[in-house]
């Protein structure tokens, strides 16, 4: 595998995946040169959109499994790495890439984060040609046009706030990048930021109302205010505004009747998807993109098993969790056996017990007993979280449990098989929350951007050290660090974060 990470020419190859678009689920191969004529018809603009999730998908080289370039935003490690870099999860691989995120001790020549930084800008320049180039394409229905625009900006929005969360500040750009000189520009602070990622979202919001394209992985007008709440909960927390905390809880509060929770151990089965509490999820499945489009949720997470008997193929436990999370579980909570196991039992009546507990959330053993290459969809929005949001920012506005908040911690608890929170005073309900989201959301992706958000450096240290001993956080862990490689390329504009 190559040690180092040229982003820039992957992100701006990227433009060649428009002219090859003619028809989004009959798509040929990426790579073709852009016709400079090609942005004229509105099938051309919807090819251009439907290209955005290739990239989530599947990204610049979607047939070389060994290349560097290969998967897409969704498809590598974005949901992984803030589990690893947590008290959640450990990497059973001797691969330093991932030992290092485990134990905290990334640097910037990190393959695992440049990936990442890739995958943000591939995406983001995709959008950014879509909102350039779509305006000014005849339509005969302007919904439709506003639609394309608003999913580019959905998705823009959803890189760039990650991209904030991640790395802190982040070069911003919100046109098509066509070149290297183009690309070379500085950090944007996260304040200058955060305007464009609620212009955006916005936007989506009011103009995600075309009915043809709208869910299978597309997302709703819904799904933007469920972003934007999580985006308001965390401009809230970080700036400690309690009007951008108000308005996470109003977010919330507009999301959660459209989408009612069902039973926990339903909403990650196959014939679930797209249905209940799912407010935006990756459709990782034939209906949409090219190549490999089955997600590697099943061949990470499930541990080796004895195939003969009638265990998974291709599982090769490459995380597993830690004991710790575990053993939080209360007794009744039905969410443990859904997410974690520690044996298995073959067809043969024997059972295999694991060396630890490993992660079975995504694996529906119905509709996928073999397991490998999964049709799961990964849950990015889904209800739970907006209790969970409104449960938060309510505590922290009132510096006390409003009934309010209470009620919607005890909705997703109540879900789980458990009685109400015993907590009463802002410490012990902000406690309450953070537990209460570690058990709703194991493995989907939260857990380290909870501890930042939620935690001091002290706290953060005594949880990671109980689950991983030996193990430190440090300030700088706080957020990933510039990748060396894009550093070099961009002629020193780009600054490093503090402690790399």
């Amino acid at each position: 595998m190559k040690k180092t990470y040229l982003y820039l020419s992957i992100w701006i190859s990227s433009i060649g995946i428009f002219s090859a678009c003619s028809d989004f689920l009959d798509e040929e191969a990426k790579g073709s040169q852009v016709d400079k004529n090609f942005y004229k018809t509105e099938s051309d603009a919807v090819a251009a959109t439907d290209a955005i999730y290739s990239y989530l998908i599947s990204d610049a080289d979607a047939y070389n499994l060994w290349s560097d370039n290969f998967g897409g935003l969704f498809y590598n490690d974005f949901w992984e790495l803030p589990e690893l870099m947590s008290d959640n999860a450990v990497s059973k691989q001797s691969s330093p890439e991932y030992q290092s995120i485990d134990k905290f001790q990334v640097d910037a020549y990190s393959i695992r984060v440049a990936c990442l930084w890739r995958d943000f800008y591939t995406t983001i320049n995709v959008c950014n040609t879509v909102i350039a180039k779509v305006p000014d394409i005849s339509f005969t229905d302007e919904i439709k046009k506003n639609q394309l625009i608003a999913e580019a900006k959905f998705f823009r929005a959803l890189c760039y706030f990650e991209l904030t969360r991640f790395f802190g500040d982040v070069p911003l750009h919100t046109v098509p990048t066509e070149s290297v000189s183009e690309a070379q520009i500085p950090r944007t602070s996260v304040v200058q930021i955060y305007p464009v990622i609620l212009e955006d979202l916005d936007f989506a919001e009011k103009n995600l109302k075309y009915e043809d394209r709208l869910g299978n992985g597309r997302p709703y007008a819904l799904s933007a205010s469920a972003l934007l709440a999580r985006v308001y909960l965390t401009l809230g927390q970080k700036e400690k505004n309690n009007t951008y905390l108000q308005n996470a809880v109003t977010k919330a509060d507009a999301v959660i009747p459209a989408f009612p929770m069902g039973s926990y151990e339903d909403l990650f089965k196959l014939e679930n998807r797209f249905k209940g509490e799912r407010i935006w999820e990756v459709n990782f499945n034939a209906s949409l993109s090219q190549g490999w489009k089955g997600n590697q949720f099943l061949v990470r997470l499930l541990p080796k098993m004895d195939t003969e008997k009638g265990g998974p193929n291709n599982a090769q436990g490459w995380v597993a969790a830690t004991d710790n999370l575990y053993n939080i579980f209360e007794p009744n909570d039905t969410r443990r056996d859904v997410t974690l196991f520690k044996s298995f039992t073959y067809t043969d009546g024997s059972t295999e017990t694991f060396d630890a507990p490993y992660f079975c959330k995504y694996w529906d053993r119905i509709a996928e007993p073999k397991g490998n290459e999964s049709n799961a969809t990964y849950p990015y929005l889904r209800t739970a979280e907006m209790y969970l949001i409104k449960a938060e920012a309510l505590n922290e506005i009132n510096q006390n449990p409003t009934q309010a908040a209470k009620d919607a911690l005890n909705a997703v608890r109540r879900r789980a098989g458990l009685g109400d929170t015993p907590a009463n005073n802002y410490a012990d309900f902000k406690k309450a929350v953070l537990a209460e989201r570690r058990m709703e959301f194991a493995i989907e992706g939260h857990r380290w951007h909870d501890l930042v958000r939620m935690c001091t450096l002290d706290e953060i240290k005594e949880l990671v050290g109980t689950a991983k001993p030996g193990v430190v956080p440090r300030e700088a862990n706080f957020l990933f660090p510039i990748p060396n490689n894009d550093r070099i390329i961009s002629n020193g504009r780009l600054t490093q974060n503090d402690g790399y």
